[in-house]
């Protein structure tokens, strides 16, 4: 369990976004309730002094941690991130943290009779407590997060091999032979069917069937595959990169339409334009507008007109 990877959501912009705010708001709300520097407390709001310094440790203190996980969003993908690897990066931060606290005590607000690793061990207590509670919340939250999404992908892939299954049960073997003469008689190239999407590590994470398939978004070093499930759009991360994952979509109606969108052009209900930007309208109101940048307006247009050739 130590050695598995952490869920990919804990290294996601949206997600340290999302953390870093909760401790800034959850460590202020602890500091006023509790006063867990007791042995060489110097925060204040009265005096400017001690007030200048509090905000400058507070500034100090996120800006370290967002260093921190900028340092790791950006090293993902030469790094394997297991859980005990995230346990000492956070221990790091708190250690950082709290030597900063030490010092700016022991040199502008020395306690008489209090010793400098006494200080620094309660201060590195206290960081840990302040930033293991919101780190423990949204961390679990992502992990279920992440089970979620893969619950969604396998219940998918076992309903379509359930159907697939009954459709070829119920088939005869005059309906077999009479498909098979249907497509090598056939001049149209066939789409494949059933697309294999694979991770960085080339693992096979989910098998699904195009006509299903609506978006995929980038985020960072993630694919975010929006299909079809059950009547209602569902989303699953792929740890890939866009590059490998468009070879994985040759051949099939899905087209690139901006530097972090491909989508299934048999999807697409309408082309729009405004304030000077085109945008896509699938066919699921429950999907928000898809941008679509000129780069990629020409061909996209092209594989439109494919499908939709003009009257």
């Amino acid at each position: 369990m130590a050695y598995r990877e952490i869920p990919k959501f804990l290294v996601s912009r949206r997600y340290i976004s999302v953390v870093i705010t909760f401790i800034v708001v959850f460590s202020v709300i602890f500091m006023l309730v509790y006063r867990p520097f007791s042995l060489a407390i110097w925060f204040s709001t009265n005096d400017t002094l001690r007030f200048s310094f509090t905000l400058l440790f507070y500034v100090a203190a996120i800006v370290t941690l967002i260093t921190s996980r900028w340092l790791m969003n950006r090293l993902q993908d030469r790094l394997t991130l297991t859980s005990t690897t995230y346990i000492w990066w956070i221990m790091g931060e708190n250690l950082l943290i709290s030597l900063l606290y030490t010092l700016i005590t022991v040199k502008l607000f020395p306690v008489e009779g209090v010793a400098t690793p006494a200080i620094a061990v309660r201060a590195l207590i206290c960081v840990t407590m302040i930033l293991a509670i919101p780190n423990g919340i949204i961390a679990l939250y992502a992990a279920y997060h992440s089970k979620c999404e893969e619950l969604e992908a396998t219940q998918y892939q076992l309903q379509r091999i359930s159907t697939d299954y009954q459709i070829l049960k119920n088939l005869k073997d005059s309906d077999i032979r009479a498909a098979a003469e249907a497509l090598q008689m056939s001049k149209q190239p066939m789409m494949p069917r059933m697309v294999s999407l694979y991770d960085n590590n080339n693992t096979l994470r989910l098998t699904i069937n195009v006509d299903s398939l609506y978006y995929l978004e980038s985020e960072d070093n993630y694919v975010k595959v929006h299909y079809k499930h059950n009547d209602k759009i569902t989303s699953y991360m792929l740890r890939c990169r866009t590059s490998t994952i468009e070879k994985s979509l040759e051949g099939t109606p899905m087209v690139r339409c901006h530097r972090s969108y491909i989508v299934n052009i048999n999807k697409v209900r309408f082309l729009g334009e405004e304030h000077r930007m085109h945008y896509l309208t699938l066919d699921d109101e429950s999907i928000k507008h898809i941008p679509v940048s000129k780069t990629y307006y020409t061909s996209l247009l092209d594989a439109l007109n494919v499908i939709m050739p003009r009257a």
